[in-house]
């Protein structure tokens, strides 16, 4: 899912991504309806998998190149478009 990040949220258990859902406005068939704006909220755990997937989208993103610990990356996302994967979702 294409998401323009707009929050960033680690804390002990958990590390959650805030965002814009993206792809609805990419993908529509016409481009001068007026599309609302979807948040949408990705949750990982602390387990080395899911910080390993972040370790490889923070490495994409030019702006969290100067960042010296996974944990200033991840809030160098603030900002960015990226495309995260939909299982990572947190379902209302």
């Amino acid at each position: 899912m294409i998401t323009e990040i707009t929050k960033v949220e680690i804390n002990k258990d958990q590390i959650i991504l805030e965002g814009t859902d993206l792809e609805s406005l990419f993908t529509t068939s016409d481009l001068y309806i007026d599309i609302p704006e979807e948040p949408v909220r990705f949750v990982f755990d602390r387990q080395p998998g899911s910080i390993k997937y972040l370790y490889k989208v923070c490495s994409s993103q030019n702006k969290c190149k100067d960042a010296k610990s996974i944990g200033g990356k991840i809030e160098s996302l603030v900002g960015c478009i990226i495309s995260l994967s939909e299982s990572f979702i947190q379902k209302s």
